[in-house]
């Protein structure tokens, strides 16, 4: 983080510039193309929820770890590798514990520009339309996700992040690995059958701002703290 523009307190110019510099640092991961597998590490980052709305935005590739166990970790980290070789896209982490195995930080430098990882931007809109249609398919179908269908009860929860497994072991939910890009199709299928859910994930108001904007209901929703 820029420390002059820590030294800025609140008001809208800095809330403006600091959105217009994590944006810009957003929109510029989902043009990366890279040789090899980068996942970058979300860890202290003073406004998470601002760069996780950036980045769900411009559609990088979100895991959060959250609460896993340990051994959920290792299976969820090796699945963003294989993801970010899969499609040659940086994916981003938040959690706990998270620099272990991680490439680098998602990390602004004293300018307030983005420390890249190594790679190139790409400018070929319609490779990067593509691309994006791919990994948002592959965040669907991503076998990280679970389903849990238990009663035909029309209440359920949906999870976003890793947690315990007895966090999951009661009612119909969804338990969804990835934040970015927001796995819509998924949503709106399990909201068909459970209108009514309770939504753990971080930033969940704006989460279900986003879904609502999708055209899924979202009235029976409320929010649980995180």
């Amino acid at each position: 983080m820029n420390p002059a523009l820590e030294n800025i307190s609140g008001g809208s110019w800095h809330d403006r510039h600091m959105k217009d510099i994590v944006q810009n640092c957003a929109d510029r991961l989902v043009r990366h193309h890279g040789d090899q597998p980068v996942l970058l590490s979300a860890s202290g980052l003073n406004e998470p929820n601002r760069w996780r709305a950036a980045l769900r935005h411009a559609g990088v590739p979100v895991l959060e770890l959250n609460d896993a166990s340990p051994a959920q970790v290792s299976v969820w980290r090796d699945a963003a590798y294989a993801f970010s070789a899969e499609y040659l896209v940086p994916v981003v982490v938040f959690g706990a514990n998270l620099m272990a195995g991680c490439s680098g930080s998602l990390a602004l430098l004293s300018d307030g520009a983005l420390e890249n990882p190594a790679g190139q931007l790409v400018a070929d809109a319609d490779w990067l339309r593509a691309r994006q249609v791919a990994l948002t398919r592959g965040v669907e179908t991503s076998d990280l996700n679970r389903e849990f269908r238990r009663s035909r009860e029309r209440h359920g929860w949906i999870r976003i992040g890793g947690c315990q497994d007895a966090v999951l072991a009661e009612g119909n939910g969804l338990l969804l690995a990835w934040s970015s890009p927001l796995p819509l199709r998924r949503i709106r299928d399990f909201a068909a059958r459970c209108p009514e859910i309770t939504l753990c994930a971080a930033d969940a108001e704006a989460i279900a701002q986003e879904v609502a904007a999708q055209g899924i209901s979202v009235s029976g929703w409320r929010f649980a703290v995180k």
